[in-house]
């Protein structure tokens, strides 16, 4: 039984957040209005400053959120998530936040170019600049995680496949919520979730599939759709989801992925719960249980800087 808090925010998600009624035109910005501005006032641990950043790459400029702390023995490479077309850095500071205080890490969040003005692969190309502006700083790939929630999620196992094909250096972890890591709509719980999942659906999916992949040669390219690539060699994940979302299956399948190509991964599955429920950790009793599994498994899996 989910708590009642959780059951209050996902009443809220399903009045607020999902839909089922716009098309292309219209979702964008519906995603944007919702999903950019946090319902939750944003509260930094001491020892921690918020800062903005630009990092001109060879994508053009990139710009975000750096969370420093103050004496910092790890860095996080954060994707947000919002369907390839929304979301913002700012919304993840309660969670990054927490992560960053108590891994003392770093945590750098990308403002990535989103569809439908930016498409497939903007998004992979700015993930990819960010990382190496982390080794730039001086940061060994041995104390680099990259994590990242629904399309961040996606995104960061994009990075992780990107990476190993170009031979660079890969960071020592990755931690998942909720990826979207399919865009050919093929996944079976994207329609049999559709009525569960509190804020996304079957038909937000699709438009979002839409918008960011624009060729239907790419539907099942791996950096946008990680489910089709080969894990060999990618470094220990961490996955969560929730049995009740749409996303279900997209998790299970990186699971099974993973564990094809003998890549070290757990899976944190709860049901009855909001999609990517670890972001609302100062909320929901939950969330703050399951943030202290991903803390945990950080801290087994990615040795801190001396």
């Amino acid at each position: 039984m989910p708590s009642l808090v959780a059951r209050a925010l996902m009443a809220y998600s399903r009045t607020v957040i999902k839909r089922n009624d716009l098309g292309k035109e219209a979702l964008t910005p519906h995603l944007r209005r919702t999903m950019n501005n946090s319902p939750l006032p944003v509260l930094l641990p001491r020892g921690l400053r918020a800062r903005p950043f630009t990092h001109d790459g060879n994508s053009g400029l990139l710009r975000g959120d750096w969370l420093q702390h103050k004496a910092a023995r790890r860095v996080l490479l954060y994707l947000h998530g919002g369907g390839y077309v929304a979301g913002v850095t700012r919304t993840y500071h309660n969670l990054c936040g927490k992560l960053a205080a108590d891994l003392e890490a770093d945590v750098v969040l990308p403002d990535y170019r989103l569809a439908p003005e930016h498409p497939f692969p903007a998004a992979v190309d700015d993930a990819v600049a960010a990382y190496r502006m982390l080794l730039a700083w001086g940061w060994s790939p041995r104390q680099v995680v990259v994590a990242g929630d629904s399309a961040g999620g996606g995104l960061a196992l994009a990075l992780l496949l990107r990476l190993r094909d170009e031979q660079q250096p890969l960071p020592a972890a990755a931690v998942v919520f909720s990826p979207f890591a399919d865009m050919t709509a093929t996944a079976r719980s994207h329609k049999t979730n559709d009525a569960s999942d509190a804020m996304l659906s079957e038909h937000m999916l699709a438009v979002a599939e839409d918008l960011y992949v624009r060729d239907p040669a790419d539907l099942k390219h791996p950096y946008a759709s990680p489910v089709y690539g080969d894990f060999r060699g990618l470094p220990p994940l961490l996955v969560t989801v929730s049995e009740n979302e749409c996303l279900r299956d997209d998790a299970h399948e990186v699971v099974a992925c993973a564990k094809k190509a003998g890549v070290p991964v757990s899976l944190l599955s709860r049901p009855d719960l909001l999609h990517v429920w670890p972001i609302f950790w100062p909320l929901l009793p939950e969330a703050r249980t399951d943030v202290r599994r991903v803390i945990n498994f950080i801290r087994k899996v990615v040795p801190p800087r001396n």
